[in-house]
């Protein structure tokens, strides 16, 4: 897949601490190769440290801890295809180490808490995605990977899981509103301490605002009778939004799924067609604790989001190319 820096695509990825942004994008590093991509993680934006921020009783998701403005102007240089100088923030310490050198690749990831907060920032992006999980399957995410990678105790995480809350609801969750696709992972069965992360339901709420893919078509040539169990188009509104909504149930066949894989890989842009025959391996994929685990939800999620990156890319191109030849004809 070549591409020149000043087209690369332009992924968002939005929401809360814990929300399995990181899993997501593994997924797409499996699919294209860490050669061809370059992400930001927008923690590295904070304006203070974490000994500065408990001193001015701020946390890392309030705005006036981040610096919204190099967010921005950094956004735009990486899609004009120039490399930035960026800061680093080191989660196990909480401080800051050397700036560094980045450049655009074929594909340019861009997440964290605000990707979506300024319109600087949301015009960048060819796709935006906002992660909204169930509440308490978030935060049995944060537990276990702020406790297990990053130096909490469970009880730490708890007390900042709180103190978070009201920046939450006023600063993190109404960039939702901004978002093209949100993808929520719930259990089928409400929350439960057992619950099997492989198995989890999800929805995709669909923007109306996004391009025509054809995603009803392909999923009705991929949906027999069981499939239609499994995955579902529905519309209906998501705060008060209209959207189109996928369902995916936790328990689809892996068939089932590596026959609705295969329907989208074959709709995809021709660049690409030549690695439609990845194995499931290479993606839905997901850490829990020290074991690699897969899941056919996840992996279809991951898939759809490649498909309407690069549906939405091909739209654009197809407008930009409409209007030049306008242009020509006055």
């Amino acid at each position: 897949m070549q591409m020149s820096k000043t087209t690369s695509l332009m992924l968002g990825i939005g929401g809360d601490s814990g929300t399995g942004k990181s899993t997501l994008v593994g997924g797409i590093y499996r699919i294209f190769g860490a050669e061809k991509i370059t992400n930001i993680n927008l923690d590295d934006y904070h304006t203070f440290d974490r000994a500065q921020r408990k001193i001015y009783g701020l946390t890392a998701l309030h705005p006036a801890a981040n610096n919204m403005a190099l967010m921005g102007k950094h956004a735009g240089q990486l899609k004009n295809g120039e490399k930035i100088i960026k800061p680093v923030y080191d989660h196990s310490t909480g401080t800051f180490a050397d700036p560094e050198e980045v450049e655009p690749r074929s594909i340019v990831i861009i997440g964290g808490l605000f990707p979506f907060f300024t319109q600087e920032l949301r015009d960048v992006f060819d796709l935006k995605v906002y992660l909204d999980p169930d509440e308490e399957l978030k935060r049995n995410w944060k537990i276990q990977r702020d406790a297990g990678k990053r130096g909490y105790t469970i009880e730490q995480v708890r007390k900042e899981i709180e103190a978070r809350q009201e920046d939450i609801r006023r600063h993190i969750d109404p960039q939702k509103e901004y978002a093209d696709i949100i993808v929520r992972f719930y259990s089928p069965d409400g929350p439960s301490p057992g619950q099997d992360n492989a198995h989890l339901n999800v929805r995709l709420f669909l923007s109306r605002d996004l391009p025509r893919t054809g995603l009803d078509e392909l999923l009705k040539e991929a949906m027999g009778r069981k499939t239609r169990r499994a995955v579902r188009l529905v519309d209906e509104d998501y705060y008060g939004s209209p959207f189109h909504t996928l369902e995916i149930d936790g328990s689809i066949h892996p068939q089932t799924a590596a026959g609705i894989e295969q329907k989208i890989w074959s709709h995809l842009l021709s660049p690409m067609r030549s690695i439609q025959d990845l194995g499931a391996e290479q993606f839905g994929s997901f850490a829990e604790g020290e074991t690699s685990r897969h899941s056919d939800p996840l992996a279809l999620v991951q898939l759809l989001l490649i498909y309407y990156l690069l549906k939405a890319r091909e739209a654009r191109q197809t407008t930009s190319r409409d209007g030049v030849a306008g242009i020509k004809e006055e």
